[in-house]
């Protein structure tokens, strides 16, 4: 008797941890971060009590992303380790690529564009060996940007063009209007304005197909399309 209370105390903590969680997840797509922090805090306590391992990565991950939006870089970076290590402890693949591309781009936000590039380009490794297309677009794509970053708007292109394949495989129509407007900015940056205003007039018209033309990537795209065709007159 005493071994199935205690297997119902332990179940109904998962659960509570479980749902505050879920709680922490709301309130962060409401805005409200703080209160998000408070509970996903509450959810980690109990896996950390219960010796819940996933559990422990899974609130240590989200209480890393609501560090971030906060922009407190430091605090998000040593939440996505702890998830990284546990994922590591516990040979979770899926996880750990995730937990590699958090922290890269925390370091890439710090500046530290080849720590950035050393994390993503580990997560990719991880992506091609579990066949995640998905994964490899999104590791690809912030590869891209660091490339962009540190100069090399070849190396960029590559990646960001690889990434595109991926999401045309994949028919991810949102993914593929980012690439293709990615692509249109290094495009841009290389001169080739004529390549850049196909690129981005491809990505503004795929927004609008989805009904995403009122977002902010939409007005960020259809400004870009109305200056480069001015400088083309």
């Amino acid at each position: 008797m005493m071994a199935l209370a205690i297997d119902k105390q332990l179940g109904d903590l998962r659960g509570k941890a479980t749902r505050l969680n879920n709680i922490g997840s709301i309130l962060e797509k409401k805005g409200d971060l703080d209160g998000a922090l408070e509970k996903l805090r509450m959810a980690l306590t109990i896996y950390e009590q219960l010796g819940d391992l996933p559990g422990k990565a899974r609130s240590s991950n989200n209480i890393g992303v609501i560090f971030e939006k906060k922009g407190n870089l430091d605090s998000a970076l040593e939440h996505f380790k702890v998830a990284l290590t546990i994922n590591e402890q516990l040979g979770d693949l899926r996880e750990k690529a995730s937990a590699l591309n958090n922290i890269g781009s925390i370091l890439e936000k710090k500046g530290d564009l080849d720590g950035a590039l050393k994390r993503y380009e580990a997560a990719l490794a991880i992506d091609k060996q579990l066949d995640d297309l998905r994964g490899q677009s999104i590791r690809l794509n912030n590869i891209g940007s660091i490339l962009e970053k540190k100069g090399d708007l070849d190396g960029a292109l590559k990646r960001c063009e690889a990434a595109l394949a991926i999401d045309e495989q994949l028919g991810n129509l949102l993914g593929k209007s980012i690439r293709l407007n990615n692509i249109g900015v290094l495009l841009y940056r290389k001169n080739d304005l004529d390549g850049a205003l196909k690129k981005l007039e491809k990505a503004w018209n795929i927004l609008i197909r989805i009904g995403l033309n009122q977002s902010q990537n939409a007005k960020y795209t259809k400004r870009s399309i109305e200056y480069i065709k001015k400088l083309l007159e």
